[in-house]
């Protein structure tokens, strides 16, 4: 079981509330036991296999087709039995039936063919074993992402790359929990839980993440600062600088998503659990 304390702990300087929502799901979802391979497929930075480092002794391995990421989580996740490799989830350099437990977070909806995606998770991982998955939900609320939400509802369009994108960016799909569930059916796998995450948000929250994201990379601030900002940090959030008081007031706002929505509420997220049965 995992300690929702001390992951609350861990991710106490995270400003992306909607990351947040999507880490304690995927988290407590898989609670690896020791020595349990757990793949996270297209890892990026490595947060989610940081997460997992403090709670198992299980063997993790991120998998992503980019050097640059596969760098960050090299220094950010500090792991004797982290294994790093770089390729694409389209076609994974592993023998079939090899892991545990897998996680697929924001990776599916950058496919070209999502079904394709999710049939080589199913050859990848055991009998029994569980895949994680999130998505960006389609059914996003308006506060979220209004520019977007406009475009779509009034002009039937949406930009597809750049700041103005929004949740669309780089993104070749949407989902919404009925469409997620037929493609994980259509691969062979089971759906075990399905959610929908983050309600609740500030007025242009993406654009908003986007630019503290920006500023954060710009290399204009301070080292230390820099490095107080990260989601990463342990921090309490108990600063009294501008980031941290805006992550209380952050904070504030996510308490409201404390409880389960029904699948039609509109949501940032989407969090599904699979599992590869056994006959």
């Amino acid at each position: 079981m995992i300690n929702t304390k001390i992951l609350d702990e861990l991710l106490s300087n995270t400003g992306d509330m909607c990351l947040k929502r999507r880490a304690k799901a995927i988290i407590t979802s898989l609670s690896p036991k020791k020595n349990e391979i757990v793949l996270d497929a297209g890892c990026g930075d490595g947060f989610y296999l940081h997460l997992l480092s403090k709670f198992t002794n299980a063997h993790l391995i991120g998998l992503d087709d980019n050097p640059k990421a596969l760098d960050l989580a090299k220094n950010y996740v500090k792991s004797k039995r982290l294994k790093l490799v770089e390729g694409s989830v389209m076609k994974m350099p592993f023998n079939n039936n090899k892991f545990d437990k897998i996680i697929c977070s924001e990776v599916l909806e950058h496919l070209p063919d999502d079904v394709g995606g999710l049939r080589e998770f199913k050859r990848v991982l055991k009998k029994g074993g569980v895949l994680a998955i999130t998505v960006p939900s389609h059914n996003y609320p308006f506060l979220w992402d209004p520019v977007s939400f406009i475009l779509e509802n009034v002009f039937g369009t949406h930009i597809t790359n750049g700041f103005w994108a929004g949740v669309w960016n780089q993104h070749i799909r949407l989902y919404t929990p009925d469409g997620l569930i037929q493609a994980v059916k259509k691969s062979g796998l089971k759906v075990e839980e399905v959610k929908v995450l983050t309600h609740y948000g500030l007025p242009f929250n993406h654009f908003l993440l986007n630019l503290g994201y920006k500023i954060r990379k710009s290399k204009t601030l301070p080292r230390n600062i820099t490095k107080s900002l990260s989601k990463f940090s342990s921090d309490d959030g108990g600063s009294r600088d501008l980031y941290h008081l805006l992550l209380k007031a952050v904070n504030f706002i996510d308490r409201f998503n404390d409880k389960e929505f029904s699948l039609d509420t509109s949501t940032v997220g989407i969090s599904l659990v699979a599992i590869k049965q056994r006959a």
